[in-house]
């Protein structure tokens, strides 16, 4: 159904949805609007930041009301993060009332000083009754939907929207030779192209591989042995022979770029030398690539995968060849029971024991390392979120993990709307409404397992 109409309305006359899907149900419009900013918290700030920035709010993008009772207000359905952002940063007497956290007070306020006099109060919005209006919510917020819904970009869209990256420079060039099968080339619509990014923004790997950056552009220096070293990357990363956990750090981008450069070329009809035997530390080699103008090219059946697999087919949480020496009792027959349940048939039970299992385990290591787990300011302890987030500020202070090999963790407690998120390990726990999927639940695992790893090691 398309919009039937669209109105200018003040915001006074908004108001913040108490049935909102992000939160349990809210009692006013003062605890909906603090709910909101505390939970939604930098998140929050970054879009106020933004509508100041540009002089008010996408375009694009209309709020979705539906009227009340009296006609003369209206209930945001589509677009409370953004209005609760305007009242947060037009209408100052609201803030004192919040029992926002300094911080987050203080940011607003300065925001506010920031909004020009002429920052309109005013807003159009498109009117529909609740019922109509869900079909467009839903649509917006649970993914493709086959094409009916909003269909987002890969990395390649992303980056030539961006303006062409050497990352992007790199796939095209290796696409338009003949260095790929065409199974290959299929897959390259879905490439992680971060993980090629991340590759050439290391200055050693680049030599290794024999490729320039200047100016933004890629310089290759032999134009057919760099293009073949190029090519051994794409397909390893299209076919998920390597993956984001395998180039955390400096020191394995450069080993994997080290290994990539002592692959011998050749012709077709050549016979393939052996490869070096990696080490246990190391990911073996790839099949070797001919130059450009060669009948061979690279087969995605052809490639080495990567020695530390984690396999996403897997019919456990944990790894089963997961080593870890617990010696606490109950953590430890939790994590063996994770190594044996078969997260199809018991996915709720893996669901809430990850989450028992991840906090007892940041528990029991901030006890023996005399790490605070305890906010002296709110007189409360630490919320999950921030016990990772103090553990993890330990491993890497002292060095026992750099900060790449952290970034899955990170990743975890800083998106809270995504599927790693410590609000999600909440609700397998605390929400009857939230079905846990076994792919989501391993996409967990697999993020935090260098983590746990150095809680046990």
């Amino acid at each position: 159904m398309a919009p039937k109409d669209i109105r200018r309305i003040g915001l006074e006359n908004l108001l913040i949805d108490l049935q909102n899907p992000r939160y349990d149900i809210l009692v006013n419009q003062r605890e909906a609007l603090a709910t909101i900013a505390q939970q939604q918290g930098a998140k929050l700030i970054n879009l106020a930041t933004d509508i100041v920035d540009k002089g008010g709010l996408n375009p694009s993008e209309l709020p979705i009301v539906t009227p009340t009772d009296d006609e003369s207000t209206f209930v945001v359905v589509e677009g409370n993060r953004r209005i609760a952002a305007l009242k947060l940063i037009l209408i100052p007497t609201l803030l004192n009332s919040l029992g926002l956290p300094k911080n987050l007070l203080n940011r607003y306020k300065d925001l506010h000083a920031l909004a020009t006099s002429s920052f309109s109060l005013e807003y159009d919005c498109v009117v529909l009754d609740r019922q109509d209006a869900n079909h467009w919510i839903l649509l917006k917020h649970t993914g493709e939907n086959e094409g009916v819904g909003i269909v987002t970009w890969d990395g390649r869209a992303r980056q030539r929207f961006r303006g062409s990256s050497p990352a992007l420079q790199a796939i095209e060039m290796v696409e338009a030779s003949n260095l790929l099968d065409e199974e290959t080339k299929k897959k390259l619509s879905n490439i992680y192209i971060t993980n090629v990014e991340r590759l050439l923004n290391t200055p050693d790997a680049r030599k290794l591989l024999g490729v320039v950056i200047k100016n933004k552009q890629l310089i290759l220096q032999d134009p057919e042995e760099s293009l073949a070293r190029l090519a051994l990357v794409v397909s390893d990363v299209a076919n998920r022979n390597i993956k984001v956990t395998d180039l955390d750090s400096k020191e394995q981008r450069i080993n994997y770029a080290q290994r990539i450069a002592e692959q011998p070329l050749r012709v077709s009809g050549e016979s393939t030398p052996s490869a070096p035997a990696a080490t246990e530390s190391e990911q073996p080699t790839t099949t070797p690539v001919p130059p450009t103008g060669t009948s061979l090219s690279i087969s995605s059946s052809s490639a080495t995968p990567s020695i530390r697999k984690i396999s996403p087919n897997r019919n456990t949480l944990i790894p089963k060849n997961l080593k870890l020496t617990i010696p606490q009792n109950r953590i430890n027959k939790i994590y063996f029971e994770l190594q044996k349940l078969n997260i199809n048939d018991f996915i709720n039970s893996c669901a809430v024991m990850c989450r028992v299992f991840i906090e007892l385990s940041v528990d029991d290591f901030a006890k023996r390392q005399s790490i605070t787990l305890y906010d002296s300011s709110k007189n409360r302890p630490f919320s999950l979120r921030d016990k990772i987030n103090a553990v993890a500020d330990y491993l890497e202070a002292n060095k026992t993990c750099s900060k790449s090999e952290l970034y899955g963790v990170r990743t975890l407690v800083m998106k809270n709307g995504h599927v790693l998120s410590v609000d999600s390990l909440n609700a397998y726990v605390h929400n009857r409404n939230y079905s846990p999927a076994a792919s989501d639940l391993k996409a967990n695992w697999d993020s935090l397992e260098i983590f746990v790893k150095a809680l046990w090691s």
